[in-house]
């Protein structure tokens, strides 16, 4: 399921962007480096930069995926660079935190803006730097808080659950684990019998999920940090028959994970619009390379640190949020770089 969803993201970009203009007769490189293709989310983040791409005519784009792999993620950076000079720019969903001050400097001495989504190496803020233009990223805690709470209100504020963990030294599966457990902690009748690292894998979180059936007949609940996760936990509730009985919950919003809960086997998820991250982290890419933007002068610091709108998704705006994400096109206000901002960050507490 997950593979057809990605190839037909896939195949919707080849479809809405055929006549975008080409690599030989652009002026401008658009450079939207995610990890891979195989996963929705990302899928979806290369999509949103393709849909930003197309509204410009003379911006070709291309999409650099590494496989999560630091060294290549880099290289491909590199690589482009050399390819296309001072008209390049980059959007990037780095491979890690700590790759992202390589990313950044690596620009920043090629004097190449890029703009860096969710992740953030410590110490590390586009104020210091010319070309850094923003630092983009959705409120991974409070989402982790919100979902953490819809699940245990939904099993009456009682019972057993238990958490599927993303990817150990990811700084997004560790603030939505804080959340979950911050959270648990102001009911006293939730029990977090087990937690376990997925690694964001649909095939580790179904086994793991297997494990806690056979070993804890009475569990209520499955908070899980991502929607491919959570779809892993629900293939192993359909074959035990236990779908819709235990709650479950993800987080992203992509398509498998809404039709789950159109289905009734997902309890809720959050929408973080890869579409719009990666959309507006170009927006604000292209902006800065034309002249149009010049964060230093045109942004506080505070400003240049985005946190970006998402939605919360439940069985109450399932179709809303179909009709929105999956059967139609979002639309975006381009032209407002503000559209997309849901606050900015409080520069005075991060690290």
């Amino acid at each position: 399921m997950k593979k057809n969803i990605v190839l037909l993201l896939a195949a919707i970009c080849l479809a809405v962007f055929a006549g975008s203009v080409t690599a030989q007769d652009a002026e401008y490189h658009l450079g939207i480096a995610i990890h891979s293709m195989d996963n929705a989310y990302w899928a979806q983040e290369a999509r949103g930069g393709e849909l930003f791409a197309s509204t410009i005519p003379n911006l070709d784009s291309q999409i650099l995926t590494c496989d999560s792999d630091d060294n290549k993620q880099l290289q491909g950076i590199k690589d482009f660079i050399a390819m296309y000079g001072d008209k390049a720019m980059f959007v990037v969903d780095p491979s890690s935190a700590a790759n992202t001050a390589n990313i950044v400097e690596t620009c920043e001495e090629a004097g190449v803006n890029v703009v860096i989504l969710a992740h953030r190496a410590e110490g590390l803020f586009p104020e210091d730097y010319k070309h850094f233009v923003a630092h983009m990223t959705q409120d991974d805690y409070t989402a982790g808080y919100n979902l953490a709470k819809y699940l245990f209100d939904s099993i009456g504020g009682k019972g057993k659950v238990a958490e599927l963990y993303g990817q150990l030294g990811n700084d997004a599966a560790t603030k939505r684990s804080k959340a979950f457990n911050d959270c648990a902690a102001e009911y006293p009748e939730i029990e977090v019998v087990d937690q376990q690292v997925a690694s964001w894998s649909q095939d580790e979180a179904l086994k793991i999920t297997e494990t806690w059936l056979a070993k804890y007949d009475d569990l209520d609940g499955i908070f899980a940090a991502n929607d491919t996760m959570a779809l892993g936990a629900v293939e192993a509730l359909k074959n035990a028959g236990k779908n819709g009985k235990i709650k479950v919950t993800g987080c992203d919003g992509i398509e498998a994970a809404f039709n789950a809960i159109k289905d009734g086997d997902m309890t809720a998820t959050i929408a973080n619009d890869g579409f719009m991250i990666m959309g507006y982290g170009a927006a604000y890419a292209y902006a800065a390379t034309i002249g149009e933007l010049d964060p230093a002068v045109d942004l506080t610091p505070e400003e240049r640190m985005i946190i970006v709108k998402t939605a919360f998704v439940s069985q109450d705006n399932i179709d809303e949020m179909i009709s929105k994400f999956i059967t139609g096109v979002p639309e975006y206000d381009y032209s407002d770089l503000k559209y997309c901002v849901a606050s900015y960050q409080d520069r005075s507490i991060l690290k």
